[in-house]
């Protein structure tokens, strides 16, 4: 069976909102660090490659006042030093959303992956804009 395909960050929240069971959003914010390259004659830019860090992680409740603008809105509250959105869904059980305490391990999960830049596949990440953005683990000088 083919997956959908997620072609932009309110495509995703309206397929979060046709699950069966209320969902919550979890969200990594991202800031992108230009990786440099030691030379004998001082530091060269690295040109597409860098260094994710994360800068903030928070769950929202996915209902119909969520939007893109209402997260950016909060997030740039906080810090706009940020490029990107990570994000998972995690679905709710028994008629209820899941609890942002019960959303926090994996909002940490969330944000280790992304700083030992492991199981990045499991999660979509977004341009501020909405759009959405492939990551990719540089492994030595390949792509992985």
């Amino acid at each position: 069976m083919m997956q959908p395909s997620i072609d932009s960050f309110e495509n995703l929240l309206g397929m979060a909102r046709t699950e069966p069971q209320p969902c919550r959003l979890l969200t990594v914010l991202v800031r992108a660090e230009t990786a440099y390259r030691r030379r004998a004659n001082g530091a060269e830019a690295m040109v597409d490659e860098g260094c994710l860090v994360p800068v903030m992680v928070r769950d929202w409740p996915i209902d119909a006042t969520l939007s893109l603008a209402t997260i950016v809105d909060g997030a740039d509250q906080a810090d706009t030093h940020w490029q990107f959105i990570m994000t998972a869904v995690m679905p709710g059980q028994h008629g209820q959303a899941p609890s942002s305490a019960a959303c926090e391990p994996h909002l940490e999960r969330m944000a280790k992956a992304l700083m030992i830049g492991e199981g990045l596949e499991e999660f979509v990440f977004f341009s501020r804009a909405g759009q959405p953005v492939q990551i990719y683990k540089a492994v030595g000088d390949v792509i992985a």
